[in-house]
């Protein structure tokens, strides 16, 4: 296993990328992206007890984008051990050791909300304790051909959003909700 802590140095420059992407102060179903040129895709939260899938989300960024692949803990808080990276190595194993850890929260020290993303933000992933549902952003200007593919095949995408919120069922009105924040055209 090769997944790394992140340490507060590198923690506080990531969180500061972050902020310039997504406005913490916002939750869900709420657009927390900040500005525009972003491609939606939605997933059944909470990502990281799919094990399967989120291992492919970090291998599929790898083989699409290099770099690490972070998940932090805990929304924007500088915490100890609130933030890991991922480097390839052994993304099925880290992936497993991220999930088990997950259940409990590592014990209690981190909590909502889950933002995973790439190391040149490329993508980002958040996910909150209040909604069903997480949202992937990933910037248009960063289109790299197999990562869409992928999401567009294994992730909701607006036109299934779309199709869900069609219902007037309790996950039908969350989509409508999120289809309104993310998917009408302004």
């Amino acid at each position: 296993m090769t997944i790394q802590k992140v340490d507060f140095v590198e923690l506080s420059r990531l969180i500061g990328e972050l902020s310039g992407m997504v406005d913490f102060k916002k939750d869900l179903p709420t657009n927390l992206f900040v500005g525009n040129g972003f491609k939606f895709w939605f997933f059944e939260r909470p990502l990281l007890d799919f094990v399967d899938a989120f291992s492919e989300l970090v291998s599929e960024s790898l083989s699409g984008f290099g770099g690490d692949v972070f998940i932090k803990f805990s929304g924007e808080e500088f915490l100890a051990d609130s933030c890991f990276a991922i480097n390839g190595d052994t993304v099925d194993a880290d992936a497993s050791w991220v999930s088990d850890n997950f259940e409990d929260f590592f014990g209690g020290r981190v909590g909502y909300p889950v933002v995973l993303f790439n190391g040149a933000f490329d993508w980002v992933a958040f996910e909150s304790l209040r909604e069903e549902f997480g949202v992937i952003a990933v910037k248009v200007s960063s289109f790299q051909n197999g990562f869409f593919e992928y999401l567009e095949s294994n992730f909701i995408s607006c036109d299934g959003l779309s199709k869900m919120s069609s219902s007037s069922s309790v996950e039908g009105l969350i989509a409508k909700a999120f289809e309104f924040s993310y998917c009408r055209k302004k």
